[in-house]
C-alpha cells in the first residue's frame, strides 16, 4: 500500500521583519507608548498624546529613549499613513510550516528613525538566529547545518533596512532570500501625502498630529518617491530637498535620507548574491504623482495620465528593484502581510515552489476614508466591481468586536458606492469582499 509522502517543511532560518508603524515601542519604564490596544490608540490620537513619539534632538544624535520590543500584535494606525495589522498570521503560518518552530523569528526595530540606524542591529541578529537555528538541526538531526542558510521576510520599509543591512553589514554573506511585501524601494507620495497634510489645522486635529510626528521622523523621509514623480505641465522630474522643505519639513533630515537613498543606489541593475522575491499590492487607489504649487500641492492617481495603481500607499511600479518582476496582489498596503495569499507566496518562495493567483475571481480596488467624524456620511467605493457578482462592505468595531454590515450601495458603472452613517469613535476595520480573493481592507479612525 502506497504511503503518504510528508508535507515539505521550511529548513532555512526565517527572520521577519515588520514595516512602517509595525513594531511594539515601549518607554524607560517598560510602557507601551506605540501597539497599544485599539482604544487606546485612538485616544490618543484624539487627545494629542502621540507627541511621546515624536524624534527627539538627542535621538537623532544617538540616544535611545523608546525600545522596540516586539512586532505587533494588535491593529495600530496613523492618519494619512492609515493602519498597520498585526503579523501574528504570517507568523504562526510559518513556525506550521517549519521543521520547528525556533527557525522562525521576529526582528522589531525602532521604524522612527532613520534605515541605517535597524540595519546593524538586523545583520547581528540575522547572524545569532542563523547560528542557533544551525545548531538546532544538528541537535535534533534535520540535516547538514552547513547547506541551512537565512531568509528574511520583509514588509514595507522593512525590505529597505534588510537591503541597507545586506549591502553595507555583510548580511548578504548568509541570505539565500529575501521576500519583500510593499517595500517602496522607490519610495511613496504617499509620505509626501503625510507632510503636507494638516499645515495650518488645529493640532490636536489627528492629522496635524500625524504631521508633526512624521516630519520629526528620519524613518518618513527614507520612504519619500525618489522616482520622476513631480508633474510640471506633462513633464515629470524627481522630487528634490527645496520641495520637501518647502512643505515646512526638515531640511537636514530630507538631505541625509537622500543620501542614504544615494548609498542604496537602487537606481541601477545589480546582480544580487541572494535570491529576492517582491509581493506588490495593485488594484488600489494610489497616489503616484504629484503638482507642487504656491505652497499647495495635488496629488494624482496616474503618472503622465497613466493609472497604474497600487496598494494604496506603494505605486505598483515602486514595489521591485530594477530589472525583477512583481506577484501582485489586489490589496491595500497593511494587510500585505497578513493575508492568505501573502502567507501562501511566503511560504511556497521559502519552499522553492511557484505561486498561482485563484482562478475564476476578480480583483477590486476600495477607497476608504482614513478619518471620519461620529454621525458622518461615510463611503466606500468600490472599483472594478462590474460583473464580478456579490460585493459586500462590512465594518468592525477593533475595540468591541462588534461588525456593520453597509448595506446601501449605488452603482456607478464598475464602481460600487457604499454608505454607513454613525460610526462610534474609535479605530473600526472596513473589509469590502468580493469573493475568492481576501477581503481588500484598511483601518478607519472616527473621531469627535
Amino acid at each position: 500500500m502506497a504511503t503518504r509522502s510528508a508535507r515539505p517543511t521550511i529548513l532555512d532560518a526565517v527572520l521577519v521583519v515588520p514595516g512602517t508603524m509595525g513594531s511594539e515601542l515601549c518607554d524607560a519604564e517598560g510602557m507601551v507608548v506605540w501597539g497599544l490596544a485599539p482604544s487606546l490608540a485612538a485616544k490618543h490620537w484624539l487627545g494629542g498624546r502621540t507627541t511621546v513619539l515624536h524624534v527627539t534632538d538627542e535621538e537623532r544624535a544617538g540616544a535611545r529613549r523608546l525600545r522596540a520590543t516586539r512586532l505587533l500584535r494588535a491593529p495600530a494606525f496613523m492618519p494619512i499613513l492609515r493602519g498597520v495589522e498585526p503579523y501574528t498570521a504570517l507568523l504562526d503560518r510559518l513556525r506550521e510550516r517549519a521543521a520547528a518552530p525556533a527557525a522562525i523569528a521576529e526582528f522589531p526595530y525602532d521604524w522612527r528613525l532613520g534605515i541605517d540606524v535597524a540595519a546593524p542591529h538586523l545583520a547581528s541578529a540575522g547572524f545569532a538566529h542563523l547560528e542557533r537555528w544551525r545548531a538546532e538541526v544538528r541537535k535534533r538531526g534535520l540535516g547538514d547545518p552547513a547547506d541551512v542558510r537565512l531568509a528574511i521576510v520583509a514588509h514595507s520599509m522593512g525590505g529597505l533596512i534588510t537591503l541597507w543591512a545586506a549591502r553595507n553589514h555583510g548580511l548578504a554573506e548568509v541570505l539565500r532570500q529575501v521576500i519583500t511585501l510593499g517595500t517602496p524601494y522607490f519610495g511613496a507620495v504617499k509620505a509626501v501625502q503625510i507632510l503636507a497634510a494638516g499645515r495650518g489645522a488645529p493640532p490636536l486635529m489627528p492629522p496635524a498630529a500625524a504631521r508633526a510626528l512624521a516630519t520629526t521622523c528620519p524613518g518618513l523621509y527614507d520612504l519619500l518617491p525618489r522616482y520622476r514623480c513631480v508633474d510640471e505641465g506633462g513633464v515629470l522630474r524627481t522630487l528634490e530637498t527645496a520641495d520637501v522643505v518647502g512643505l515646512d519639513a526638515d531640511s537636514e533630515l530630507a538631505e541625509e535620507a537622500q543620501s542614504r537613498w544615494t548609498r542604496l543606489n537602487l537606481g541601477s541593475e545589480q546582480p544580487l548574491p541572494y535570491e529576492l522575491h517582491a509581493l506588490a499590492g495593485a488594484e488600489q487607489p494610489t497616489a503616484q504623482s504629484l503638482c507642487l504649487g504656491s505652497g499647495d500641492v495635488t496629488f494624482l492617481r496616474s503618472l503622465r495620465g497613466v493609472d497604474h495603481g497600487g496598494d494604496s500607499t506603494v505605486y505598483r511600479g515602486s514595489a521591485a528593484p530594477l530589472g525583477a518582476a512583481a506577484f501582485t496582489l489586489p490589496q491595500r498596503h497593511a494587510p500585505l502581510a497578513q493575508t492568505s495569499e501573502t502567507r501562501t507566496f511566503v511560504v511556497d518562495r521559502l519552499l522553492g515552489r511557484s505561486t498561482a493567483p485563484p482562478l475564476g475571481t476578480g480583483a477590486v480596488g476600495a477607497e476608504i476614508p482614513d478619518v471620519a467624524a461620529p454621525g458622518e456620511v461615510l463611503e466606500v467605493v468600490v472599483t472594478g466591481a462590474d460583473g464580478f457578482g456579490d460585493i459586500a462592505v462590512t465594518s468592525t468595531d477593533l475595540d468591541s468586536g462588534e461588525p456593520t454590515r453597509w448595506t446601501e450601495a449605488v452603482l456607478e458603472g464598475d464602481r460600487l458606492a457604499f454608505r454607513h452613517v454613525g460610526l462610534a469613535s474609535g479605530l473600526h476595520r472596513v473589509e469590502v469582499r468580493s469573493g475568492g480573493w481576501s477581503p481588500v481592507s484598511d483601518v478607519l479612525l472616527v473621531s469627535s
